[in-house]
């Protein structure tokens, strides 16, 4: 059972504060992105190019590389990118937070870009240069908030718990955030649905800057990180991201490419009343806050039997679930003629979800476990670069939705996903075997050392 101290540190002010900023950004973000690439087709891209700002040289640039792209393949593409630099920027604002100290400010700053982005998305003229700024702005502040969480907790398992928790509350913002903004686009337009993103946000900034105080490094982590093999740590680590990278790259799917399929291949009614695809992130959150529920209260009790997963492992099983929940896109794709009924993909998301559930506070905790101290937000922003380069390859991959049959492309990120198990499976459970017995015979050393 969880000690009460443990449980403490999960409800602190501290912690508190931490998920509440990571709530509201992450309103404003999957608000955003649930509504980026229909904007983008839908007002931003329609008619002449050269009325936006910088759209014909991306075009221009895209057809020089690709050929002839549409306006589906552009907006893709436009999507990839933008989403690529929120999450390049994330390892460099950890590394500045871990050189100068100042992970608040990072937050700070990160939000002030994030804001002046939404004020520039208001114009569908300026509006790709909003992008910028706002993606840059996303970057710098995750990885400082999600550092400050890891410094919390004294073991992996607590780490676990608290990440797991920490996941709810990013969840939460992941179903308000589209749902709110989804609807207001639907009944209002566009630029309400970027003020409420632009709101949250402000909210966020303002709680987040008048409570809490950035959490020290605990003795523990310090003691753990000590008696660690460094290159066998590192080499863990490596395989690690390569696998999570490689689930997240078709996770990632699902706000793309998956919203502009729905429209055009599921049956969206319920009754007389059409559901918005935007809708499908907010599903996306609800079934990840109900999983996470369901996958803790399992893991205490296999604890209770003596039985604990690894988080090595954790991610091997959320590599093979995500894979699962694209196969069967490609089944439903290819045995059911006309309209899909809308359980198929709410499998799919059932399955990519329980992916998630695993693979994100594992890789975290695996991170604040194993990672040198004085370099944890470097590594924490290096995590997140599975956004990185997960969007490019959405992007990328976008490009092919129509030019192949719907059912290969959807086995193909399948496949990908199936790649990240293989990696853990080949060479991420070997390197813990390896850094745990590391770890065993520091610790006996040491002992013997103080009898």
């Amino acid at each position: 059972m969880e000690s009460g101290a443990a449980t403490d540190k999960l409800l602190s002010p501290r912690f508190l504060v931490l998920a509440a900023m990571e709530f509201w950004e992450r309103f404003a973000m999957s608000g955003m992105k649930s509504l980026l690439v229909l904007i983008l087709v839908d007002h931003v891209l329609a008619g002449d190019l050269s009325r936006i700002l910088g759209a014909a040289a991306v075009r221009d640039a895209s057809t020089a590389l690709f050929g002839p792209v549409s306006t589906t393949g552009l907006a893709s593409q436009l999507y990839g990118y933008a989403n690529a630099l929120i999450y390049l920027s994330i390892p460099l604002g950890g590394l500045v937070g871990d050189l100068v100290g100042g992970r608040r400010r990072m937050v700070a700053s990160g939000g002030a870009l994030m804001l002046l982005g939404l004020m520039l998305m208001l114009s569908n003229q300026s509006f790709l240069i909003g992008l910028v700024p706002f993606a840059i702005g996303t970057g710098l502040l995750k990885g400082n908030l999600s550092a400050q969480v890891g410094l919390l907790f004294e073991d992996e398992a607590q780490r676990r718990r608290g990440y797991a928790l920490y996941l709810g509350f990013l969840n939460a913002g992941i179903i308000c955030g589209p749902l709110v903004c989804g609807t207001l686009a639907a009944l209002a337009g566009p630029a309400y649905a970027i003020g409420a993103a632009a709101l949250a946000l402000l909210v966020g900034l303002v709680f987040y800057a008048r409570n809490g105080t950035e959490p020290a490094r605990s003795k523990a982590h310090a003691a753990t990180s000590a008696n660690t093999s460094p290159l066998a740590a590192t080499a863990l680590l490596i395989v690690a991201l390569a696998a999570i990278y490689l689930c997240y790259s078709a996770y990632e799917q699902l706000s793309n490419i998956f919203l502009v399929w729905s429209r055009a291949h599921l049956d969206l009614r319920l009754g007389n009343w059409a559901m918005p695809v935007a809708w499908f992130l907010s599903l996306d959150g609800a079934f990840t806050l109900v999983l996470i529920a369901v996958s803790q209260l399992a893991m205490r009790a296999l604890e209770r039997r003596g039985i604990t997963i690894s988080a090595a492992t954790q991610i091997l099983i959320g590599c093979l679930f995500c894979a699962a929940g694209y196969l069967v896109l490609a089944l439903g794709t290819t045995l059911t003629s006309g309209a899909l009924p809308l359980a198929w993909a709410l499998a799919y998301l059932l399955l990519i979800d329980m992916a998630i559930v695993l693979i994100w506070p594992s890789g975290l905790s695996l991170i604040a476990g194993i990672a040198p101290g004085r370099l944890v937000g470097l590594w924490m922003g290096l995590f997140y670069l599975h956004g990185f380069f997960a969007s490019l390859w959405v992007g990328f991959s976008g490009v092919f939705y129509e030019r192949m049959p719907a059912g290969q492309f959807w086995l193909l990120h399948a496949g990908v996903a199936a790649a990240g198990a293989l990696l853990m499976l080949a060479a991420g459970l070997p390197l813990l075997r390896a850094v745990r017995a590391r770890q065993a015979i520091t610790t006996s050393a040491c002992a013997k050392a103080l009898a």
